[in-house]
């Protein structure tokens, strides 16, 4: 139970991160490349913190690869989503998330040998129904709009990203491990951005505003550390299939910062709270809410 409540805190600092991200992406950065780099510039800045729970030990040799996979994956992911964070809303990017979660019982099952039961299945088909329609425009020819499609590629890198993790402290053991050493490749990988000349013709371009937006930079890099901790320290306790489960809240905490910050204060993000849009979404939610009930409570 500890594992579950300590899960809860990642969709919880992750849908803060993310409203940040997206003002950044959206106002500030508009390549997505850009915002990946200076994104993942800090990414080993607070690692030392972690040390007050235990310290690194040298990992096996195929662990060290699995957690050069885990890095890849990290920043590939962002590409499709901070793109569709400019099509459409934050929470709803958010939900779509859960797309990549039907793969994740076929992967855990072959590399895993997790079976799930009857009622699990039932919630992962209710969270990605949910997180469908709440991705289709009109009512009378539903019709699937871009982010669907970048957010099924980056569904499907995270699906594999869980996956890979949970593997990786079968096969290594020391949760802070997990912490560390993908978090230090996440920082070093972008730089090969800087190989490709419009890259870092942008890149360069974009430091003055990074610099001058450090302490927002900072701040999230706090938030997404805090996410880390607990998607790590949850996922060594708990099955790929329930951690996937629990991310799938992240929209709902998502449409409440977004809530709080357009209309307490006066912060432009990518959301429709019109009472026609947030009756959809509030049905979604309360449904991948359900789906996450049934996954769970196994």
């Amino acid at each position: 139970m500890f594992y579950i409540f300590i899960s809860f805190f990642a969709p919880f600092f992750n849908a803060l991160a993310s409203s940040i991200e997206s003002r950044l992406s959206n106002s500030v950065f508009k390549h997505p490349t850009t915002m990946i780099f200076y994104i993942s510039m800090l990414s080993w800045l607070f690692l030392p913190l972690c040390f007050v729970f235990g310290l690194p030990t040298i990992p096996p040799r195929e662990a060290m690869f699995c957690y050069f996979g885990i890095a890849l994956i990290d920043i590939l992911y962002l590409y499709p989503f901070y793109t569709a964070m400019k099509v459409i809303d934050n929470s709803i990017v958010a939900a779509l998330f859960s797309l990549g979660q039907i793969t994740i019982p076929i992967m855990s099952f072959l590399f895993l040998g997790d079976v799930l039961n009857l009622d699990q299945y039932i919630g992962f088909i209710i969270i990605i129904m949910a997180s469908v329609a709440l991705s289709i425009k009109g009512t009378r020819v539903p019709k699937l709009n871009k982010a669907f499609y970048y957010m099924v590629f980056a569904s499907l890198l995270r699906a594999i990203y869980i996956i890979l993790e949970k593997y990786t402290l079968i096969i290594d053991e020391n949760w802070i491990n997990m912490v560390i050493y993908p978090s230090l490749m996440t920082g070093i990988i972008p730089f090969s951005f800087l190989f490709i000349k419009k890259y870092r013709k942008d890149i360069i371009k974009k430091f003055p505003p990074y610099y001058s937006k450090f302490k927002i930079f900072l701040l999230n890099e706090f938030l997404c550390y805090l996410e880390l901790l607990a998607e790590i320290y949850g996922i060594s306790g708990l099955s790929p299939v329930v951690s996937a489960a629990i991310s799938a809240t992240m929209p709902i905490f998502m449409i409440v910062f977004c809530y709080i910050g357009l209309k307490k204060f006066n912060i432009p993000l990518n959301e429709k709270i019109t009472r026609k849009q947030l009756t959809k979404k509030l049905f979604c939610f309360v449904l991948i809410i359900l789906g996450v009930i049934l996954v769970v409570n196994h």
